[in-house]
């Protein structure tokens, strides 16, 4: 099973963003890693709470500051974040009961909703921030 691969075309220029991406892209391919080896309910349960926890400060991250910036598709956005951690949770929950997990479906749903968003949504996020960031610069400028 292919671990997630990171590609140029996914740096969105936002420092705060990418830097989180690298580190969700770590812990998705620790997850992946963790499913492929087979080493133990207690080993995949940490990797997948770790994946959760940082998802979730992740997200937060960017849903302060669509609203700093007063983001005007910040909505579908925060959607977006929110069904990932509800499907997160619940694959958690069905390890934790002692399901059996179908690792390459799994494998290739993070890496597609990971690609995904980026490209589409947080692409979208960062450039906002940017304009944000140009207009502030020029109303600091001498006129």
């Amino acid at each position: 099973m292919a671990q997630f691969s990171w590609t140029d075309d996914l740096y969105t220029r936002n420092a705060l963003i990418d830097g989180d991406h690298g580190k969700l892209v770590d812990l998705v391919n620790a997850f992946i890693r963790t499913m492929e080896s087979g080493q133990g309910s207690d080993r995949m349960a940490k990797a997948m709470s770790d994946l959760i926890a940082y998802t979730g400060e992740h997200f937060g991250r960017e849903e302060a500051e669509m609203e700093r910036i007063g983001y005007v598709a910040a909505l579908a956005h925060r959607s977006e974040h929110a069904k990932l951690l509800r499907q997160l949770t619940e694959l958690e929950e069905m390890l934790d009961a002692g399901g059996k997990i179908n690792v390459p479906a799994v494998s290739d749903f993070l890496g597609d909703w990971l690609r995904g968003h980026i490209l589409a949504a947080d692409m979208k996020l960062a450039a906002a921030l940017r304009q944000q960031q140009h207009g502030a610069e020029s109303e600091l400028q001498p006129h």
